[in-house]
């Protein structure tokens, strides 16, 4: 391990999610992490943006620094990001969540197409427990964290973030013997990089 890893607070109850989060931190440096935090979704946050559609189960927020870090100054509070989410921790699941993604410009050399083209395409997942539900919800802002940094060669874009919180879902999932789910939120994974990638 080269860098210490993170201190996750959890009020939850997801060590054993917190312990797969940290060993797939153990190569990243992290030092610039000042905090992450888990918490229970409120009533309040669980209630549908619009009316009819699913309530959110996760909340993630990645606050970025209040001040840049000169080369030379050793890290301080103001120098570092915060995490926190939120995870709903009712009996309602498996939980759907729906919202709009976004990849960056790519350059198309078509006729009907201008050069630079932006996709957007309404995407959905199925998480099939609270414990998936963190994984996603802590996958998320850790990726934000990580691209900002320039550890991993991504935009910082939700799209990127909620595309790498699939990933490690899958991943849990298939590690705790629930390969049906994780086929499932595979297949969702790639139908979403379909509907970004070519605007279907």
């Amino acid at each position: 391990m080269p860098h210490a890893l993170p201190v996750i607070s959890d009020r939850t109850n997801a060590g054993d999610v917190i312990d797969f989060v940290l060993a797939k931190l153990d190569d990243y440096d992290m030092r610039l992490l000042d905090w992450v935090r888990i918490y229970p979704m409120t009533d309040t946050q669980h209630q549908p943006f619009i009316a009819g559609e699913s309530a959110p189960a996760t909340l993630s927020t990645c606050w970025t620094p209040r001040m840049r870090l000169a080369m030379e100054e050793t890290p301080q509070p103001q120098h570092m990001y915060r995490i926190k989410v939120n995870v709903w921790q009712g009996a309602d699941y498996p939980a759907r969540e729906r919202n709009w993604g976004r990849v960056p410009p790519i350059p198309i050399r078509r006729r009907s197409i201008p050069d630079r083209y932006t996709t957007r395409g309404l995407c959905e997942w199925t998480y099939p427990d609270r414990l998936s539900a963190t994984v996603h919800a802590l996958a998320r802002p850790l990726f934000l964290f990580l691209a900002h940094t320039h550890q991993i060669a991504l935009n910082p874009s939700d799209s990127n973030a909620s595309a790498w919180g699939h990933r490690w879902v899958v991943e849990w999932l298939r590690d705790h013997g629930q390969r049906h789910a994780a086929e499932s939120l595979a297949a969702q994974l790639v139908q979403w990089t379909l509907i970004q990638s070519k605007g279907l």
